[in-house]
């Protein structure tokens, strides 16, 4: 086997710089959970409380009064007694009247005097738990409408209203019961659905937010949010592909947020289907400038696909450079160091790299191609020094090895290349094909010698 043969086999091990995000974590901008606190609801009686038997001709008066809307005469009634005189039925009323009113403090006072008396009088923690939410105690607005689930209340509102503040404490495991119970009596309130919605996605339980979903949007296609929902649970379960199916039926229903599009930018060339994700990059944002956070990826994607005519329309969308990070500058300049080097105006592209290489010393892409770059351009001196520093760093450790190696071979040092190889196998065993390089030039070495001899 002669020379030329081994360096065609080696070529096949020189270095390949492979930019992934799929360990990127992807947030979707969803909807907030919209929440609505009722007012009073003005039922004045209640049959859980009784009135005294020389209560009836005053309440009979009262009602009247109620009848009419009459809050302010009614307030001026009940209160010529004391509180101690009234029986926990008035006091309701009073209560009530007080809420009707706005004069929260006093109808809170109320309440509770009631329920000192009927602790568990279900309306009486209902209301209170309402009053408190309304004055935004929302620790005390959870702790009475628990105890009126507790005595057995069956309001979908107060489910509704527990699973909500739960929601907001303790996360959407311990709101998903609450909001279960509130969208079984009330299975068409939209509220209800968002709540359960919600809780069951913050508590990541998959399977069953997946399955409300698809009973929501059978009924009702055209609500973006669902879509959007779905997409962010497929996100999760790291099933990309579907994510962005669901995306894509979002997009069809209208403008999605710039956050949700570069999302879906970045699965869509996390998938390969570059077509697509530069087509949305320009139908979606050619009339506004983008940050380099948001595109920094795009880059590294399309340069590994050698799509440099769309690297290039990418950087011109940038904002000004100098309002780049010097890392950020570094990547800019070694990404048009490629462009460059694509159309085949190395001089100029070995300039770039360099400059890539002033401006943040730790870039390891432009490392990697500096030091290929001027590998082809017969530099040998300067492309062994780019491939040691190249070393330093963990993650293209193997690469720069495989590459100093292939120089080695370029310039005849076939010893010094074979001991490169044996101690990138020593650092990284599982390394397809490096044993067969190996014994490949220890053959070559061998014959060598031998001719030598």
């Amino acid at each position: 086997m002669n020379k030329k043969t081994v360096l065609t086999l080696l070529a096949a091990m020189s270095f390949i710089v492979i930019f992934s995000a799929s360990a990127q974590t992807y947030r979707l901008e969803l909807n907030p959970v919209r929440f609505v606190i009722p007012g009073f609801s003005e039922q004045y009686l209640e049959r859980e409380v009784s009135l005294a038997p020389d209560e009836y001709e005053l309440a009979e008066k009262l009602k009247s009064l109620l009848n009419n809307t009459d809050f302010q005469q009614v307030k001026s009634t009940l209160d010529a007694y004391y509180d101690v005189e009234l029986s926990p039925a008035l006091l309701m009323i009073k209560a009530q009247v007080y809420f009707s009113l706005k004069e929260y403090n006093q109808a809170i006072h109320l309440y509770q005097l009631v329920l000192k008396r009927k602790p568990q009088l279900v309306r009486a923690h209902e209301e209170l738990g309402v009053l408190y939410l309304m004055t935004e105690n929302f620790t005390q607005a959870r702790q009475y409408f628990a105890k009126a689930i507790s005595y057995g209340s069956n309001n979908a509102t107060v489910h509704g209203h527990l699973g909500y503040l739960n929601l907001q404490q303790h996360g959407g495991l311990s709101a998903v019961y609450a909001y279960q119970k509130a969208y079984s009596l009330e299975p068409h309130n939209a509220q209800w659905q968002q709540g359960l919605l919600t809780s069951l996605v913050q508590a990541q339980m998959h399977s069953p937010a997946l399955a409300l979903l698809n009973e929501l949007i059978a009924k009702d296609t055209s609500n973006q949010s669902y879509w959007l929902t779905k997409a962010a649970i497929h996100i999760e379960q790291d099933a990309h592909e579907l994510a962005l199916q669901s995306l894509e039926f979002a997009l069809l229903l209208g403008d999605i947020s710039q956050q949700n599009l570069l999302i879906m930018v970045s699965l869509h060339f996390e998938q390969a289907q570059f077509d697509r994700a530069v087509a949305l990059l320009k139908t979606q944002v050619q009339s506004q400038r983008l940050a380099f956070a948001d595109i920094r990826n795009y880059l590294l994607w399309l340069n590994q696909a050698n799509r440099w005519e769309d690297s290039q329309w990418l950087i011109t969308k940038l904002n000004e450079q100098n309002t780049l990070s010097q890392q950020n500058k570094s990547l800019m300049l070694s990404t048009q160091a490629q462009i460059l080097e694509a159309k085949s105006r190395h001089t100029e592209a070995l300039a770039h790299y360099q400059n890539a290489l002033d401006t943040d010393p730790t870039n390891q892409n432009a490392l990697l191609n500096f030091a290929h770059l001027l590998l082809q351009q017969k530099q040998f001196i300067k492309a062994e020094q780019m491939y040691i520093r190249a070393e330093a760093f963990e993650a293209i450790k193997l690469q720069a090895l495989l590459g100093r190696a292939q120089l080695y071979i370029n310039t005849d040092e076939l010893k010094a290349a074979y001991q490169l190889l044996i101690d990138a196998k020593r650092a990284y065993p599982n390394t397809l094909g490096i044993q067969d390089k190996i014994n490949l030039l220890a053959n070559i070495i061998d014959i060598q010698s031998t001719s030598t001899l």
